[in-house]
């Protein structure tokens, strides 16, 4: 299958090959089974699909099927792999690499493949790396009242059920929140803002969010005072809330623990762990109806200062494989950038040195978001 220099960032739908050889290619879809024809490309690399959205019309449509993007994702999240967003002074830049499978693997470098890059703009803007899309999202209806202000916080999340993604954009005025705004990410037709009720007024929330099961949580202040979990159900686009019992999870760090939300924090400092740190707490929540949370306590064994060593260490999430990834928010250009696996139930430590990340710039910012999958589903 020759793309003839077809540039895979550009038209999906660009047609390269000679109309006889697009026949004939084009012949050979028709000939096959639909079922055997999504399983021989579901195999294929995530680059080659790129590429295969270049050979025809035909192609790059049968690729858009449903099906198939669906067991593409299925298959990619078999062998997950860790997704690096890095923004610098100029531009945003992902990357990814494998993500360690088993506790006992003996792994000292791993390297990473960059996605795409895209300046930094002052807009909204939505990018996957699978398919190198980028688009700007449209504007906000916004009241007059506060037409001065500017949206300060934007989630994405995934709806299961519906099997759409959609964002969640709110307004502040004098800071608080004073308009909520819901957007679902459609393949065809217009994109448009509409309002989302909230009844409890609160502080613009944490910047980063998790979506468990179709359902977004950050946590936020009240304007009335206390500290809590905002909770936005992205397919009836209504809020609830769940009750903080203590102000330092305010500061904790929000993950997805075995399908469940939970918070993490470290002593003495919520915001990082170290090598000086003993252990650090999680609190799972049991039942959002009754504010429930279940504690538990994580204690770090010997080794744990020998392998971080000086580095101030940020959690990232957890695996499948009941490995806590953990990593520094910054990039030193002097320094390798690593990665740590701290295992609960072996009680051991891992740590992988990240390259090909040479484009970091020395002090850029680096998110991190464990079990990455291919989504090839355009937008």
């Amino acid at each position: 299958m020759n793309s003839r220099g077809c540039n895979v960032s550009e038209d999906p739908q660009t047609i390269c090959p000679s109309s006889s050889q697009l026949s004939a290619i084009d012949d050979l879809l028709l000939k096959l089974p639909i079922d055997l024809i999504v399983e021989i490309f579901s195999r294929l690399p995530l680059k080659s699909i790129s590429r295969c959205r270049c050979v025809s019309k035909r192609w790059a449509s049968f690729l858009r099927r449903s099906d198939f993007t669906e067991l593409f994702l299925t298959k990619s999240l078999s062998h997950p792999k860790l997704l690096f967003a890095c923004r610098t002074q100029r531009e945003l830049l992902f990357f990814s690499s494998p993500q360690l499978q088993h506790p006992d693997e003996n792994l000292s470098t791993i390297t990473a493949d960059h996605h795409i890059g895209r300046p930094q703009e002052l807009v909204s803007v939505i990018c996957n790396p699978s398919t190198r899309q980028c688009f700007p999202l449209p504007k906000m209806n916004i009241d007059p009242l506060v037409k001065k202000s500017t949206p300060v916080r934007s989630f994405l999340g995934y709806d299961p059920l519906e099997k759409q993604h959609k964002v969640l954009a709110m307004i502040k005025r004098y800071d608080t929140v004073v308009d909520h705004q819901v957007l679902t990410l459609r393949g065809s037709g217009n994109l448009t803002w509409r309002k989302a009720e909230c009844g409890i007024p609160h502080f613009p929330p944490n910047p980063d969010s998790i979506c468990i099961g179709g359902v977004l949580y950050s946590a936020a202040r009240a304007s009335a005072g206390g500290y809590m979990i905002v909770c936005f159900d992205l397919r009836s686009e209504k809020y609830s809330f769940v009750k903080f019992t203590e102000r330092e999870k305010y500061f904790a760090t929000l993950i997805n623990f075995q399908g469940k939300l939970a918070s993490l924090m470290a002593h003495p400092n919520p915001l990082f762990i170290s090598g000086t740190s003993t252990s650090f707490e999680m609190w799972i929540l049991r039942d959002p109806e009754k504010h429930g949370w279940y504690p538990r306590i994580f204690k770090l064994p010997p080794t744990w200062k020998d392998v971080v060593g000086g580095e101030e260490l940020l959690f990232r999430g957890v695996t499948a494989t009941n490995e806590f990834v953990l990593s520094c928010n910054c990039k030193s250009s002097s320094e390798p950038f690593h990665v740590y696996y701290y295992n609960f139930i072996k009680e051991t430590i891992t740590r992988v040195e990240i390259q090909g990340m040479g484009a970091f710039e020395r002090g850029s910012i680096v998110g991190i978001f464990p079990n990455h999958g291919a989504d090839v589903k355009l937008v």
